[in-house]
């Protein structure tokens, strides 16, 4: 059955069938048809018994995605029922930017959950548009809507917002929180010495969110404030992380310089037997960018590591520290041959010709054999 074929007064008549099929069917089909005379009828829909149907009825008022939709959409923001509300915030979120303006009317709103929703849901949507609207919000009475505000403008990650946030560090102590959150996922350079001041503080939340956000600003800067921080038990672990995800957005040489003789090898050994697979990574990486060899002895053992990328991490780092892998055993040299060979088509240049150098020599030596 056809559009061309179904006349609108059957689509609506068959909407009210009892076979759940059929209804879903008619929700597809008036998105399909893209009329605004379907909002009506797929918003009836969205209180279906159904949640296929309702799931239906949803995707086609996105597609739809007129203004009218919107405004149709954002009393349901107000209902008792939190699974209908859930669903018009992903409506909303699908919608996108035609959303923003009914939206932003929304933060001025008498009652804080809608206020709050309406932050959600601009977050989300991520347009630079939401910016303006959203930054007087950080100073809202209700803590809950200050930090959704924070939380949204940092999904948005535009540096616009950095100034507004770097303000509310000073405020309450959710916000100073979410503020941090949000300035590390907008990146900007500027926020790293007013986020550093509160690597020491008494708060360990407040200090963990500190660390997590340099490491995703990512800035060389940043590690200089990290690296005291290296001996505590507290955050080390933290530290570590952010400091990888410094070299690996600054290159190799350019953090080597921070690094340098200030990360112990009975540190870094600690690491690597750490649990946390994303510490064994970090501590992998950055035992590739010493390039000691000391630390050989402690990455053998990690090929044997049950997670492919960790031992795929540790290959990388030892043909950084030797790339002529002269130190491996036949067993070993079978299975870093697999990892070689995936090597040769990675999206890293210098990668692929030191995987291509590395075979060639342990085809060599195999021949030699």
């Amino acid at each position: 059955m056809s559009v061309s074929n179904l006349k609108y007064k059957e689509i609506m008549k068959k909407m009210r069938s009892e076979d759940e099929d059929e209804r879903r069917y008619i929700a597809n089909l008036l998105g399909e048809i893209k009329k605004e005379e379907g909002i009506k009828p797929l918003i009836h829909l969205l209180f279906d018994t159904s949640p296929a149907v309702q799931e239906a009825a949803a995707d086609s008022l996105v597609k739809i995605g007129t203004k009218k939709v919107v405004r149709e959409i954002i009393p349901l923001l107000r209902s008792e029922d939190a699974s209908l509300r859930n669903i018009a915030v992903e409506i909303l979120e699908g919608i996108g930017e035609k959303a923003i303006e009914p939206l932003s009317s929304l933060l001025q709103d008498k009652d804080h959950d809608i206020r709050k929703f309406a932050c959600d849901i601009l977050g989300n949507i991520g347009s630079s548009k939401a910016i303006n609207s959203l930054i007087p919000l950080l100073n809202d009475q209700h803590i809950n809507v200050a930090c959704a505000a924070a939380e949204a403008l940092g999904n948005i990650k535009n540096k616009k917002a950095t100034q507004a946030l770097i303000e509310a560090l000073k405020g309450r102590k959710w916000l100073t929180y979410n503020a941090i959150e949000a300035l590390g996922k907008i990146g900007d350079t500027r926020a790293i010495k007013p986020i550093a001041q509160f690597l020491f503080k008494d708060d360990p939340l407040i200090s963990f969110a500190s660390v997590k956000a340099l490491g995703e600003i990512g800035d060389p800067e940043g590690a200089e404030y990290l690296l005291p921080l290296l001996g505590s038990d507290t955050f080390n672990k933290e530290v570590i992380k952010a400091l990888a995800k410094i070299a690996k957005k600054n290159g190799k040489k350019k953090i080597f310089s921070f690094i340098k003789n200030k990360i112990k090898i009975d540190l870094l050994k600690k690491f690597l037997k750490d649990p946390d697979p994303e510490v064994r990574k970090s501590a992998i990486y950055l035992a590739g960018i010493i390039k000691d060899k000391k630390t050989v002895p402690l990455l053998i053992p990690l090929l044997s590591d049950n997670e492919q990328d960790i031992w795929e991490e540790v290959v990388k780092a030892l043909l950084e520290i030797n790339p002529e892998l002269d130190y491996l055993t036949v067993e070993l040299e079978e299975k870093i041959k697999q990892t070689l060979e995936i090597f040769l088509y990675d999206n890293d240049e210098k990668l692929r010709v030191a995987a291509d150098r590395a075979l060639r020599k342990l085809s060599r030596m195999a021949g030699e054999n």
